[in-house]
This record gives structure tokens, sequence and C-alpha cells, in this order.
């Protein structure tokens, strides 16, 4: 889907809900619907036109990466909420829409104060429904970022040492990230040491890999603005051996235990599916072998321009799959004082099915390297 469809879509909406204008400001929905890929900028869309806002800084980026749009560049003396004000007056509009999950109310009271005679009307949820559904180019991106990410898991796990803490492990992804090809982390990267993977969202500290005997990572790279999501555990290779044999079958059967959770999930994607299915279908198996408490998290979530998309793979989710949609499943049991494994990987939705888009391998083999 081109961008000129994209808005074709937003316009769509626009006429529907009576508006005249919607002003377009999340930065990543700025970048979907222009092609523009800088920040500090606003995209207004009437019902017959679309018109990049921003400042001198931008100009020439904007030039390369869209030429074919209306835009306005403000100088050094003003701001971009008052070239939009400017703007929005001389068009005459007088009913419009703002995005109502992005857009704080002082920039609110700020547009009412500049434009005084229209109604701000807040909607939600407009863009996301279509960045929801992928289109070939945006796939393309997604395997390219997702093939990146798995590059820089295999650099990354060539190059690790015994003396690395949690913050080295962090950044040695970052550069691994980059030597791939990304443009950087799609998110914060874990890097949870022995113990500390217990926390699902562990932050990094100064615990070496020398301290114990395996590390989860949740890692993700960043191209061309699109993310890609992955987590798995492994054994370090400075395991100690006696310290390790007294932990490996428990630690074994949990990655065995993890790794079926996620299968199962797996085959319930398709289209059509309520979304709250899959996440039982691993909840479910969990809690059957004792773990339901130990599973605190939602199963997944789309993926793309954001970490986080729709839909939302959770057992309180309304979301119904579709088919183009690029989800992650990322099951987890986690056992305060010993243990977190969590294996998390990246799907597309098919007409039929869907695809498993990250390769790395999933088995015991493949943990103890």
């Amino acid at each position: 889907m081109s961008t000129e469809s994209r808005l074709q879509k937003l316009t769509a909406e626009i006429i529907q809900a009576d508006l005249d204008a919607y002003i377009v400001s999340a930065v990543h929905h700025v970048t979907y619907l222009s092609g523009f890929t800088g920040d500090s900028s606003y995209l207004l869309v009437t019902r017959d036109r679309a018109i990049l806002l921003s400042d001198d800084r931008f100009a020439i980026q904007i030039q390369d990466e869209c030429p074919h749009l209306e835009v306005q560049i403000r100088g050094h003396d003003r701001s971009t909420p008052q070239l939009l004000g400017e703007v929005l007056s001389k068009l005459g509009v007088r009913k419009i829409g703002i995005e109502a999950a992005y857009m704080p109310v002082a920039g609110l009271e700020k547009f009412q104060e500049l434009v005084p005679t229209a109604t701000f009307v807040p909607r939600s949820g407009w863009i996301e429904s279509l960045r929801a559904i992928k289109d070939a180019s945006e796939i393309l991106t997604i395997r390219r970022a997702i093939s990146i990410a798995e590059e820089a898991f295999t650099n990354f796990r060539n190059h690790i040492q015994p003396q690395d803490s949690e913050f080295d492990l962090v950044n040695r992804m970052e550069f691994a990230i980059r030597w791939a090809g990304g443009t950087k982390s799609a998110f914060e990267i874990i890097a949870g040491v022995g113990e500390r993977s217990a926390l699902p969202h562990c932050p990094p500290s100064s615990k070496k890999l020398e301290e114990a005997d395996f590390l989860l990572m949740d890692w993700g790279a960043s191209y061309e603005g699109y993310k890609s999501d992955l987590t798995r555990v492994i054994k370090s290779p400075y395991a100690n051996s006696a310290r390790y044999r007294m932990i490996e079958n428990r630690l074994h059967d949990l990655y065995k235990m993890v790794s079926e959770a996620q299968a199962r999930a797996a085959a319930k994607l398709r289209p059509g599916v309520h979304v709250r299915e899959v996440d039982i279908a691993a909840r479910g198996y969990l809690a059957e072998q004792g773990y339901s408490r130990e599973f605190n998290h939602g199963l997944g979530h789309g993926f793309g321009l954001e970490i986080h998309e729709a839909p939302q793979i959770r057992s309180n989710s309304e979301d119904v799959l579709q088919a183009n949609m690029v989800v992650t499943l990322e099951p987890g049991v986690y056992l305060q004082g010993f243990a977190g494994v969590r294996m998390e990987d990246d799907f597309l939705i098919t007409p039929d099915g869907a695809e498993r888009l990250s390769s790395l391998p999933r088995d015991w083999a493949f943990f103890e390297g």
C-alpha cells in the first residue's frame, strides 16, 4: 500500500466522521502516511489535500523522502504549532479531528487558543487499524529487521566475555545490531544473567556472565523504521560444569515446556481467530503444568513502526487476527531465585495460517550452543 493509498483511507474516515480535517501528530503516524522519517512535524489531512508542516532543519530531507507532498516549512521565528494554527485559519476549517491517544492536553489547549473558531474532536484508532495490516513493502522490511537481529545475535554470542556485566551485554548487542545493518535496537535490550532472568523486564545491572550459567536476551533491530523482537535463553559458554549439572535438568524441563507452549499458540494463528484463543493455548498448557502464576504477562503483540502495535495477544483483548498482521509470541515462566525462561519469535498471519518469520533454532541444542 502506498502512502497515497493510506491517505485515501484516512480521508474516507474523515468524511465519514463529518470532519473538515485531521491533525496527525504521532511521529510514527506521520511517517506511515507521508514517508517522512524526521520528527517535530505535523501532517494535516483535509478532505482534498495533505500538508506536511515542519521546520527548516528538515527541508532537504523532506524533498528527498516525499517530493510530491505539499509542504509548509516554518522559520526560526515561530513554532510548528503556530504554523499549523495559521494554516488551519487560512483553510477556514471548523471541525478538526485530533489523535486523542497522542495529543497532550497542553497541545490541544494551544490549538484552541490559536484557532478559537474551530472545534477539535478527539478520535482514536483510525491510523492504528490501518497499520495493523502490513503491506508487501512493510513485510519485506520487517523480514530484513528480523534477519539483522538474528545475525546480530550470532555475532553477539561469539564475542561475549566472562567479565561482561549485564550493562556490557546490552552494549554488545546494540553494537552487534548496528554492525549487522540495523539503525539501532528496536527497544531497550534486556539481558538477564542467571536468576535475574526471572525479572521479565530485567534492568541491566553489574552482575557478570561468569557469575551464572545461563543468560536471557530480549532484543530486536530497527531497520528503515520497522522493528523486530526476539528472545532466547542460552547456556553461558563460561558455565561452571559442576554448578550447571545441579540445575541442568530443571532448566531443560522449563525450556521444553515454554517451547511447547509457544508451539501450541503458533498452531492457532490464522485469520478470523480471536487472540484470546491463541493466548489460552499457551497459558492453559502452562497452567496444566502447574505454572499459571509464573506466566505473568501477555502472550504477544503486533509490531511494525512501533514495537507494540495491534493486535494485542492477551487474555483480555478483543482483537481478531487478520491476514498480513505481524505478531510475536513470547510465553515465559519466571521462577524467582532460579530462572526465567522466555522464548519469543515473530510470525506473519497468512491467508491460511501463519509463517514463522524468525529462524533462530528453538531446540535444546541451540540453548547449549
